[in-house]
């Protein structure tokens, strides 16, 4: 039987789902950055402080990565996602509520606490509704809700800040989540219970989404294994560690401009708040197309059997690679010039980190685990790109400049080409 198109099929409603679960997520994350330059006036937050204050959600937001991932396990994915936006949709809203940096801290902690269950249980959910060879398509669409969010929440938060102030912003995007939910709660189900997908549709998802499980194998939640063992022996294999690091030195320049990208158009360039806020969006908005067409491209060159073995490995070290052109940002003088240099090292970082989700699906056999195994790989991922927000403080504080701070942010995607290769070429059979 010839599977139909993702595109035609009702499984696309819930890339439509993911999609907008990531976006909002990324939608809270990018308003803080966006109103940063606001805080720093009203507050006078050097900018050490401001680095804090970014990182702030990341803390939490790495403590809680396998805990979510293994609960989603343990329980599903349609409870999981429904608590987790709950509570980052809360801290969203109470960052706007913050008189101090210590109460704003605490707000994004719950935020962090909160959107730690995104990237684990989107990736489990196109593992139960995506068949093999569409994972990379499937992915690049769902994770180009970053692209979309931060290039459309980017000059609205910034005319929200001029217009209503910070506090107003942070109450109308934090409100978006609730709304979500209330979609998810009435539509979403697994392929297995769905009651409106069709038997012929049904069949074709439970037949190729796991070509190393005989056909129709149903994952069961209640079989899931204990925390402890499920993640113990996911790490006994040297490709979870490969996939992790990799990750954690592409978060590392995703980072860096997620947060610190308004205040350095404000601050070396030059730009007023609304300009910085259009400017910002542009390169995100620029690499939805590289990395829906990439997605496609990634699973039409590669067969099943190619999948299994982690082919999409070349694909992670040809785009960490070109990232790196990162580097010449620092030699760049006028703003057309360097919006072009971030836009394609930005379109081919937040690109490769979709590739990546996907090579870590192709590789774990064991469905039962999907949710801990992404855990894992995004801990690693946040422990390293968690200190991109303060280390730039520092080194912009201490150098007046950002051109330290971008040299390091070229130099990590070529040490992450080199562990994509080298690490990640066996299946994890855990």
């Amino acid at each position: 039987m010839k599977l139909a198109s993702m595109l035609s099929g009702r499984r696309r409603f819930i890339l439509m789902f993911l999609f907008f679960n990531v976006a909002i997520n990324y939608v809270d994350r990018v308003n803080l950055s966006v109103a940063a330059p606001a805080l720093a006036r009203q507050f006078h937050w050097d900018p050490a402080q401001i680095g804090w204050l970014f990182s702030a959600y990341l803390w939490t937001y790495t403590v809680f990565l396998m805990p979510w991932g293994w609960l989603g396990d343990r329980f599903g994915a349609r409870k999981i996602c429904a608590i987790s936006i709950v509570i980052w949709s809360a801290g969203a809203i109470l960052t706007g509520a913050a008189s101090s940096i210590g109460s704003m801290i605490s707000a994004r902690l719950g935020l962090g606490a909160g959107e730690a269950a995104t990237f684990p249980m989107c990736n489990k959910i196109v593992r139960q509704w995506f068949p093999a060879k569409e994972r990379g398509f499937a992915t690049a669409i769902i994770h180009s809700g970053v692209f979309v969010a931060v290039g459309l929440a980017s000059p609205l938060a910034a005319w929200l800040v001029v217009r209503a102030g910070w506090r107003a912003s942070f109450f109308i995007m934090g409100s978006l989540g609730f709304v979500w939910l209330f979609l998810w709660l009435r539509w979403f189900q697994p392929p297995e219970e769905c009651r409106w997908l069709s038997a012929e549709e049904r069949h074709q998802i439970l037949e190729y989404r796991a070509p190393t499980l005989s056909a129709g194998e149903v994952e069961d939640p209640a079989i899931a294994p204990g925390f402890r063992s499920a993640a113990g022996s996911l790490l006994r294999h040297q490709s979870m560690w490969g996939l992790a690091i990799t990750l954690g030195f592409v978060n590392y320049m995703n980072y860096v401009f997620l947060t610190w990208l308004p205040s350095y158009l404000v601050q070396a360039r030059g730009l007023n708040l609304m300009k910085a806020g259009v400017y910002s969006g542009i390169p995100y908005l620029a690499g939805v197309t590289m990395e829906i067409c990439f997605g496609r491209v990634s699973d039409f060159f590669l067969t099943p059997d190619r999948l299994k073995q982690g082919a999409r490995r070349y694909h992670v070290a040809l785009l960490t690679f070109l990232s790196s052109i990162v580097l010449l940002i620092n030699v760049t003088h006028g703003a057309l010039s360097t919006l072009a240099v971030i836009s394609f090292a930005l379109a081919c970082n937040t690109t490769v980190i979709a590739i990546i989700y996907a090579l870590t699906n192709d590789m774990i056999e064991n469905p039962q685990l999907t949710g801990t195994a992404f855990g894992i790989l995004l801990v690693g991922g946040n422990l390293i790109g968690m200190a991109a927000p303060v280390v730039t403080g520092y080194l912009v504080k201490s150098s007046g400049g950002f051109s330290s701070a971008f040299t390091v942010s070229g130099v990590l995607p070529l040490l992450a080409a080199g562990l994509a290769i080298g690490f990640t070429r066996r299946p994890i059979r855990a």
